[in-house]
């Protein structure tokens, strides 16, 4: 899924309270209609919504009732500086642990079974969040760092650049190696209106264009 999709999904507070509901357990339309306060053709309307683009899917019970649940582990990152706005969507792969998917109200087991089950989950459940956390703060260790960066080629960039044109193609490369295609979509400008910035870019030695994976791209970077 489009991360630009997810967003605008994630931008109605209505189809948030139902994915939040969702993500705790199965859920009948009764239930998402009662626990959000929404009228039940609403509810159905969100549910077909979320069901078409594949965040959701519908299921029956034994006695044919119908509920919802979320399909896959989807995470959504955002992050905003001066400097950069990036938005990313990925599918966090699980490991199945068993046949089939649950009802939203399954058969109870042996309880003090189920208790020493859920104890040691819970014991390792906590270990994952911890380790989780850990990396969470590697992560905006490492995304303070390159903003940091940043803000120090802008101000090496304003050396170099000799116009506005100049400075939005430098930045635009220096975020990430560009053809000459993306660099003038990412631009909004026609690839000709940019040739002769990029050729002067070229021969003064500040940037260059070569082989990147097997596409070539614009660059600072010496090869």
């Amino acid at each position: 899924m489009e991360s630009t999709q997810l967003l605008d999904i994630l931008g109605n507070g209505n189809r948030r309270k139902i994915l939040q509901l969702l993500a705790s357990r199965p859920c009948y339309v009764g239930e998402i209609t009662e626990r959000i306060g929404l009228g039940a053709k609403a509810v159905l309307g969100h549910l077909d919504m979320l069901e078409q683009i594949g965040m959701i899917r519908a299921d029956t019970n034994e006695k044919r009732r119908k509920y919802y649940q979320i399909t896959e582990n989807l995470k959504l990152e955002v992050f905003l500086s001066p400097y950069s706005y990036t938005v990313e969507t990925s599918t966090v792969h699980q490991h199945p642990s068993g046949d089939g998917v649950e009802e939203p109200f399954p058969a109870r087991a042996d309880e003090p079974k189920a208790v020493d089950a859920l104890k040691e989950l819970n014991r390792k459940l906590f270990e994952l969040e911890s380790r989780r956390r850990g990396l969470a703060n590697q992560q905006r260790n490492i995304e303070g760092e390159m903003s940091d960066v940043m803000a120090q080629c802008i101000d090496w960039l304003h050396e170099v650049a000799q116009d506005h044109l100049e400075a939005d193609i430098l930045m635009t490369v220096i975020r990430e190696p560009q053809n000459r295609r993306s660099l003038s979509m990412n631009l909004g400008l026609p690839e000709y209106f940019i040739e002769t910035q990029i050729q002067s870019l070229i021969e003064r030695g500040v940037m260059n264009e070569r082989q990147i994976n097997n596409r070539q791209l614009l660059t600072l970077i010496d090869g």
